[in-house]
């Protein structure tokens, strides 16, 4: 087993479900602008890199090119529709709990504001000793800046982390920065594409954590 002070998570696809809403929040902005609607898996390829890349990738190849109010109006579905089909991922309630007397933050690309009314709509608020998103430093991951501040906030040595995850950006982001890197396999993320990263271990579920680190 690791020994550990500070667990980071990622939040979308690795503790908390939130693709389904995602994807209708999607929807109901692509409607809005009079565009086709896109399946879910398609828009799960989307998800991970911030909102604006969301919204990018989402009207790639329609002929809309005004990104901005494809974000605002996302923002503004989203918030309407945060937890209809949002929950936390089997056993990460337990394992928040289990690592109570750790240190535990979020990293995500997601918006500050979402992954803290999420939490709250879910009573999940109390387990974080931090929680940063994608507009709290001024680069998202994969780039270590929000990562590397967390350890900075929190006063643990990047050697004391782990940083869990489900896709290339979160590896790459915890290999920046010198964390070692847990990638679950059932969120958002591609296996190939994980498996080309080469994150330091791999779960299948979060109640494997229990026998990583103590």
């Amino acid at each position: 087993m690791r020994k550990i002070f500070l667990i980071v998570y990622d939040f979308d696809g690795t503790l908390v479900d939130t693709l389904f809403d995602i994807a209708d929040s999607v929807n109901l902005t692509l409607a809005d602008l009079s565009l086709s609607q896109l399946p879910r898996e398609t828009i799960r390829k989307y998800v991970g890199k911030g909102v604006e890349r969301l919204m990018s990738q989402t009207l790639d190849d329609t002929g809309f090119t005004d990104i901005p109010q494809a974000v605002s109006l996302f923002k503004k579905h989203y918030s309407e529709n945060l937890v209809n089909h949002t929950d936390f991922y089997t056993h990460g309630r337990e394992i928040l709990e289990h690592f109570k007397n750790k240190k535990q933050a979020i990293c995500s690309n997601k918006p500050e504001g979402f992954v803290h009314k999420i939490l709250e709509s879910l009573n999940g608020l109390q387990p974080f000793d931090a929680i940063l998103g994608g507009d709290s430093v001024k680069s998202k991951k994969p780039d270590p800046e929000g990562l590397n501040s967390i350890l900075e906030q929190l006063n643990v040595s990047a050697e004391e982390a782990v940083l869990i995850g489900d896709s290339p950006v979160d590896i790459e982001t915890g290999k920046r920065a010198g964390v070692y890197t847990c990638v679950v396999n059932y969120g958002l993320g591609f296996a190939e594409e994980i498996a080309a990263a080469k994150p330091d271990c791999s779960i299948d579920c979060l109640s494997e954590l229990k026998e990583l680190f103590c």
